[in-house]
């Protein structure tokens, strides 16, 4: 399905949520600043802002959202069912095109989704927001945030050491044209990576930004490769056979900011290991072993980076669940309801 269908197909089946949120915001100022720059910040940036900017599209600033992506505007003002800003992130879970994707983060709340409705259909307006990072720019930079790291300039990777590293099955590309720092993934050919294949990153240390491992079976015994990763701002560590041992070896990451440890086997006790990297913004930790009490602690240590621990269902004591087959007592309720549906007829 091509672009512009997919896009058509998103305004049916995101029409009736956005009737109820742009009915019920119409009348409603939304402050671009304080509402819908935080939501940006927290679940767009790492991939489109100002150091990276996927599918030629950036939303730290008005200009770069006005201006739109490869594909053109994302926003039409006035008609939130024809900006492609807020129908992909409608789309449903598990859709190809939804936005933030599956393997990047958790699909928007529908409070959120309401808000990016109910903006563009009051026309769009940033306001006085200047960017995120800008002093009152609403989800910018505070004193206690992170420091923006400017991107280090360094020398081309050996192109031999490259293409020895392809051969392994890794995806190499560049950051940006024009910038010699490297976006390397795993993920093509993951069940065939294992600890052996990291001693090919050495030769490019100085110029690895973001590494994916996600799904690979890469154990804590090759994590020593990863410490000596200056440069490294990304790392997918999703689905691995990572511990707490192995986190260890991330300690001296001092620019790391975005650390995916979903489905990992990391405890409470592993987590400590993070506190010292003061450039952490986004930390993944769902189905993993570590507890609430856990991820709370690291949020105090890192006051402005988004632990996301996972939704977890609330527990719900049922009187079906709780009774054990065959209990008497259980059973008599039942029968007395039963009797009374056969008075009633």
């Amino acid at each position: 399905m091509n672009r512009l269908a997919a896009f058509a197909a998103t305004i049916a089946l995101s029409a009736a949520s956005l009737a109820g949120a742009t009915s019920a915001r119409a009348e409603d100022k939304i402050d671009f600043g304080k509402q819908i720059a935080p939501i940006f910040k927290d679940n767009c940036i790492k991939c489109h802002g100002a150091e990276k900017q996927k599918a030629k599209l950036a939303l730290h600033t008005p200009e770069a959202i006005t201006k739109g992506s490869k594909e053109g505007p994302i926003i039409v003002k006035g008609d939130p069912a024809k900006s492609s800003l807020y129908t992909r992130i409608t789309l449903p879970a598990g859709h190809e095109d939804i936005m933030p994707p599956e393997d990047e983060g958790k699909p928007l709340k529908k409070e959120q989704t309401d808000l990016v409705a109910a903006w563009i259909k009051g026309g769009a307006d940033f306001g006085d927001w200047k960017g995120i990072g800008a002093a009152g720019g609403g989800g910018g930079a505070t004193a206690e945030a992170p420091k923006e790291i400017p991107l280090p300039v360094v020398p081309a990777a050996d192109q031999g050491a490259v293409d020895k590293l392809k051969s392994t099955g890794a995806l190499v590309l560049p950051l940006a044209q024009g910038i010699n720092l490297l976006d390397i993934s795993f993920i093509s050919g993951a069940d065939k990576i294992t600890d052996n294949e990291l001693s090919a990153l050495s030769p490019m240390s100085d110029q690895i930004f973001s590494l994916n491992l996600a799904g690979t079976k890469v154990t804590d015994a090759g994590l020593p490769a990863l410490s000596k990763l200056p440069n490294v701002r990304i790392l997918h560590l999703e689905k691995t056979a990572v511990t707490d041992a192995g986190l260890a070896h991330l300690k001296g990451l001092n620019s790391l900011e975005y650390l995916n440890l979903y489905g990992t086997q990391v405890t409470d006790a592993g987590l400590a290991q993070l506190e010292g990297l003061k450039n952490l913004k986004h930390v993944y930790l769902w189905q993993s072993k570590v507890t609430d009490e856990g991820a709370d602690k690291l949020r105090k240590a890192l006051p402005a980076a988004k632990i996301d621990n996972g939704w977890k269902e609330p527990a719900v004591a049922s009187a079906a669940s709780a009774e054990k087959p065959g209990d008497k007592a259980a059973e008599k309720p039942a029968e007395k309801k039963d009797d009374k549906k056969e008075e009633k007829k």
